[in-house]
């Protein structure tokens, strides 16, 4: 668990208590959870696709930078994901109220979720309860089919813990999380991700290891629309580690 002080804590215990309060998303008579979900999940697809062009956007060069490049998004950027991601996850909401028991509707909540987080501070996370919330999707849909999306909850969890700050990041659990993923379906994000995770810890020589993984990783179907671009982005990263080296 990252540092931080005692006083935090307790604030953050009781704004991420707020979650509870939510009101529950209203389902219409004819709602269907098939049409619920895969709607969450095409809005996903979309802002998943405009974030890594906007990451493939960014021209920093230095190797920090270009881990650190989804804290450099643009406004413009950032307001079309939050859109995105606000339709996405009334559809999830939707879907999950119709079948609680569908690995499809809590993913994609949780994802859509996911990329809402990366367009507001973290204060307004934590008061809209972002971090539970996304944790209960992925924890759902981990209970209920772990392999489901080539492990996409996994790959979530382990993106999600290495990226949210103290109280809620936890880079073993991340690690242990990414391994998960791997052990379902070894695709080539899920190889950027632990590249970068090893990185922030300082362990340069196991994130090069895991960034030349990521370039010989096959195309996996399911995470093809973002393929090339994760691909660039390994290459980049890369790059700049050899020219710093």
């Amino acid at each position: 668990m990252r540092g931080g002080t005692l006083g935090f804590a307790v604030k953050a215990a009781i704004l991420l208590g707020l979650e509870a309060c939510a009101t529950p998303p209203r389902v219409t008579p004819g709602s269907d959870y098939r049409e619920e979900w895969q709607a969450a999940a095409s809005c996903f697809s979309r802002a998943n696709v405009l974030l890594h062009e906007g990451l493939l956007d960014d021209s920093a060069s230095d190797l920090l930078a270009l881990v650190n490049a989804e804290d450099r998004l643009g406004k413009p950027l950032l307001e079309r994901l939050k859109t995105l991601s606000e339709e996405g996850a009334r559809h999830g909401e939707a879907a999950v109220a119709l079948r609680p028991d569908g690995v499809e509707g809590h993913l994609y909540l949780a994802l859509n979720l996911a990329i809402y987080g990366l367009t507001v501070s973290h204060a307004s996370a934590l008061i809209k309860g972002l971090p539970g919330r996304i944790e209960t999707g992925y924890g759902r849909a981990i209970e209920i089919d772990a392999s489901y999306a080539a492990g996409g909850a996994y790959r979530l969890k382990g993106k999600f813990l290495m990226s949210a700050p103290w109280p809620v990041g936890d880079d073993a659990e991340a690690e242990r999380a990414l391994g998960l993923a791997n052990g379902i379906a070894p695709v080539r994000q899920n190889w950027l991700f632990l590249g970068d995770l090893y990185f922030r810890q300082g362990r340069h020589p196991h994130a090069i290891a895991m960034w030349k993984r990521a370039c010989a990783a096959p195309v996996h179907p399911e995470t093809e629309t973002i393929d090339a671009a994760v691909l660039e982005l390994a290459r980049r990263r890369l790059a700049a580690a050899s020219s710093e080296e």
